[in-house]
């Protein structure tokens, strides 16, 4: 069975009342999803969502995607059986193994962060807590490596693919069997992120990483969409066909204009 896309957005709050704000006009959109990074140093993800779920009423919210080897699997269920009743069950929770800079930030929680296959092991428990304290309640698994994407195949409802922004499309189909694979029958969406739309890219990206548009269409980036706005759903399509299931993340953008019928129109998201 052929699965519909869906559209989020990644965003990171800077005060209550922008980010309220925002959250009203993700869902005015038609956004399906709003998510929120797990950063220490920034805003706690999962109060995050809460406060986005309490303005919205169809819109689903949720981490993306929290570091597991962080925290302990009964205290991220038991907040997640408390967000999924208090949005009416629109959390989308987001789990992971963690990012390269996620062993600071252990350390700066006291915490043991562990070689992979012990972080592995810990998401693995978490995720398993998580099902038995709240099965209703959607996972999204992020992985890059083949040992991470046999993982999620094996639990996620849903996979978030952690390709580099500069990949073509065979790395990505070739990601995307490996889930296909562990899954064994059992269906799983893909989710990747869009890095650029048009001319447009997060500013952080540029900054950061050095990524830049001239970058994307030298590697052909499966992430970069480019053209007219029927264009850019044709790319799309061709993708999810490509990958056989597939979901869209829209990273936050200084300003995304696709304006069709069936995508929504918005400028700034930061």
């Amino acid at each position: 069975m052929t699965m519909p896309f869906r559209f989020g957005l990644v965003a990171m709050p800077q005060d209550g009342a922008s980010w309220l704000d925002l959250a009203r006009r993700v869902e005015s959109l038609g956004f399906d999803a709003l998510l929120v990074p797990d950063n220490l140093a920034a805003t706690a993800p999962m109060l995050a969502c809460t406060a986005a779920a309490g303005v919205t009423q169809r819109l689903h919210v949720g981490p993306y995607v929290l570091a597991a080897p962080l925290r302990n699997p009964g205290l991220v269920a038991a907040e997640a059986a408390t967000l999924h009743a208090l949005s009416g069950g629109r959390l989308e929770l987001g789990l992971g193994a963690g990012r390269p800079d996620s062993a600071r930030e252990a350390e700066q929680l006291g915490v043991p962060f562990g070689p992979p296959g012990e972080r592995m092991a810990h998401l693995e428990r978490t995720i398993t807590t998580v099902r038995e304290r709240t099965p209703a309640t959607p996972l999204t698994v992020a992985a890059s490596g083949p040992r991470m994407l046999a993982l999620a195949g094996r639990t996620a409802d849903v996979v978030a693919l952690g390709a580099s922004p500069y990949a073509g499309p065979d790395e990505l189909a070739r990601m995307a069997r490996v889930v296909t694979e562990a899954a064994a029958g059992r269906e799983v969406a893909l989710n990747v992120n869009l890095t650029a739309v048009g001319d447009d890219i997060p500013r952080w990206l540029e900054q950061r990483m050095g990524v830049t548009i001239d970058k994307l269409v030298a590697a052909g980036s499966f992430a970069h969409l480019r053209g007219t706005p029927r264009e850019m759903v044709d790319s799309l399509e061709r993708l999810a066909n490509r990958s056989s299931r597939c979901e869209r993340r829209l990273e936050p953008m200084s300003r995304i204009e696709l304006e069709t019928s069936s995508l929504p129109r918005t400028r700034s998201a930061n």
